[in-house]
């Protein structure tokens, strides 16, 4: 219990880390135009290594965080979170997770679904201080399937190495290539 308890802990700072620093580069990507919105990439290392009694809450406030700073309406992302969790656990435990490219197709294709979920959302409850545009948001999609990509690969590989340097690793998963 008190290695899952260290691993809760270990994978939401570095999600508070890559979310700062996700909110560090849109401040200098707003310049040009473009908003990188990634929340795929923050239910994988939870469903990997974590049940789901210390994933949900994870997922629950990671997703509380990117409500704050991407200035979503209260809750959006972190009930979406904690339903991809629940969806990303069964998954992880199935035979298709030790496929190479499965993990990186299903962090692309979660992005891609609250893509379309937020903009919906906007859209349906006229959000006035979001107004997203069909080109803008094409535009913020491509670019952020595009960085999302290497990022996808090493969020869930930089957990698992420090989960490993922490002596936190699940036995149950320990190599789950």
């Amino acid at each position: 219990m008190e290695r899952q308890n260290r691993s809760v802990f270990l994978i939401f700072g570095i999600n508070l880390l890559v979310l700062t620093l996700l909110g560090y580069v849109n401040s200098r990507l707003g310049g040009y135009g473009f908003f990188l919105y990634a929340p795929g990439l923050f239910f994988l290392p939870g469903a990997l290594y974590l049940d789901n009694l210390r994933g949900m809450p994870l997922a629950f406030l990671t997703g509380l965080m990117l409500d704050q700073m991407v200035e979503s309406s209260f809750g959006f992302h972190a009930f979406v979170l904690c339903l991809l969790h629940l969806l990303g656990s069964k998954w992880v435990r199935g035979s298709n997770y030790r496929k190479a490219l499965s993990p990186i197709f299903f962090q692309v294709s979660v992005n891609l679904f609250f893509f379309v979920a937020w903009l919906l959302w906007i859209k349906i409850f006229g959000d006035e201080f979001l107004d997203w545009t069909m080109g803008r948001w094409v535009g913020d999609l491509v670019v952020s399937s595009l960085i999302l990509v290497p990022l996808a690969i090493w969020m869930p590989e930089l957990c698992r190495k420090l989960l490993v340097i922490a002596k936190s690793h699940p036995v149950e998963i320990a190599d789950p290539r």
